[in-house]
């Protein structure tokens, strides 16, 4: 009953307080009140972000595809061969996925035309040449499945960007290393393609 009595009381004096702070200093509540509302929506905000941190974290670990992205790989790539691998390219992050829709449409046309070995598809859409036991058609590395093909490529791509080849324009190593002489021919137009789709999508 004591309890109750002191929960009444500290209620009605708080109300009491809030009452007579607001009637004689308007500005000054109306102040507190709108940065208790800020901090309330930096809280949320801030609580929000770190379930998606969460969330981003549980599907790297599983390596499961990041929605956003393969919403955007399936739209660009739809109707044409490469779409089979947009499940594994959005595994990767927004930078790696873009170059490498991009590298695969100035390559190959996202598998329209690509190395073959005995007649069977070589899952080599970015022009990719890499020494192993299965090589096909132009010295072209041959590789046994989609999910294998992006795994290795990306891996390629991902070293290239720690190196600071991390636009179109630096990524003409790709094309032709050092891109001297006779091997700087086409290398400004391999450029401009490549950047056309890595835009469409990074934005």
């Amino acid at each position: 009953m004591i309890h109750k009595k002191h929960k009444i009381f500290y209620h009605k004096t708080k109300k009491k307080i809030i009452s007579n702070y607001a009637h004689h200093h308007p500005l000054l509540f109306f102040a507190l009140i709108f940065n208790i509302f800020v901090i309330t929506i930096v809280l949320i905000v801030s609580a929000m972000n770190h379930d998606l941190d969460l969330l981003n974290a549980k599907r790297e670990l599983f390596n499961q595809p990041n929605p956003t992205i393969l919403v955007d790989v399936n739209e660009m790539l739809d109707g044409y061969p490469m779409v089979e691998m947009a499940p594994y390219i959005a595994r990767e992050n927004r930078d790696v996925a873009a170059f490498l829709v991009a590298i695969a449409k100035k390559e190959s046309g996202w598998g329209t035309h690509t190395p073959k070995l005995n007649g069977e598809e070589c899952y080599n859409y970015w022009g990719f040449r890499q020494k192993r036991e299965r090589m096909g058609s132009g010295g072209h590395t041959c590789f046994d499945s989609p999910e294998e093909a992006v795994t290795v490529v990306s891996l390629r791509i991902k070293d290239l960007i720690r190196k600071g080849h991390d636009t179109p324009s630096k990524m003409i190593v790709w094309k032709c290393g050092s891109c001297n002489g006779q091997a700087r021919i086409g290398s400004q137009k391999w450029i401009q393609d490549v950047d056309i789709y890595y835009q469409e999508m990074m934005n």
